[in-house]
């Protein structure tokens, strides 16, 4: 298995964690992502399989969004992630011997004040020239204080 991109760009502490090795950009708007499926991680292959689980590669398209905020549109390493929404629809199996690539574009990035605050992207997972399935999802990224002001307010309206 090859090295993977640096655990920062994707918010992972732990190498194991990190599912993506390279990731090019290929126009302003589309990016290519290698998929790194390690069939021994301890979660995603908790028992014997004879494919890459669906959740693998969900993972994998999460941590494309936030690696390419971070390493190609100036996202500082500081702002926090909130899911919005995913869009997923597989259509074959990843099989466990062959490279998973991800090919995704931004379909919509919304700015606030100069910064980048919302992200939509949307992908095909490939292997072996096989289409996987696509996956789309949007996210805000917000500053550490507005997702703890966030998380306070959120926290409140839970009935104890």
């Amino acid at each position: 298995m090859r090295k993977s991109i640096d655990g920062r760009d994707v918010h992972k502490f732990h190498p194991r964690n990190v599912l993506l090795v390279a990731i090019t950009q290929h126009d302003e708007e589309w990016y290519e992502a290698e998929v790194a499926h390690d069939v021994d991680h301890p979660f995603f292959f908790e028992h014997p399989l004879d494919h890459v689980p669906a959740m693998f590669l969900v993972e994998a398209g999460r941590q494309l969004g936030i690696a390419i905020a971070h390493l190609f549109l100036g996202v500082p390493r500081d702002i926090l992630f909130a899911t919005e929404s995913f869009d997923i629809r597989f259509t074959a199996f990843a099989e466990l011997s062959a490279p998973i690539t991800i090919r995704a574009r931004i379909t919509d990035r919304r700015y606030r004040k100069g910064e980048l605050t919302h992200l939509r992207l949307d992908g095909v997972f490939h292997q072996a020239g096989v289409s996987l399935g696509t996956m789309g999802g949007s996210c805000l990224m917000l500053k550490p204080a507005v997702w703890h002001r966030y998380r306070k307010t959120e926290r409140a309206k839970m009935p104890e």
